[in-house]
């Protein structure tokens, strides 16, 4: 599995790719409560 993978895996799951985390969705983008992550969606 690739680190793009791993990263889509955990994001779709609602879970922060470095921390392991909740995300939260923010102004469009998705972050993370922890340590700050961040998604937007492009398009």
């Amino acid at each position: 599995m690739t680190n793009d993978e791993k990263v889509r895996k955990f994001v779709s799951e609602g879970i922060c790719p470095v921390c392991q985390n909740k995300l939260a969705h923010k102004e469009g983008c998705l972050e993370c409560e922890g340590c700050g992550w961040g998604l937007c969606e492009e398009g």
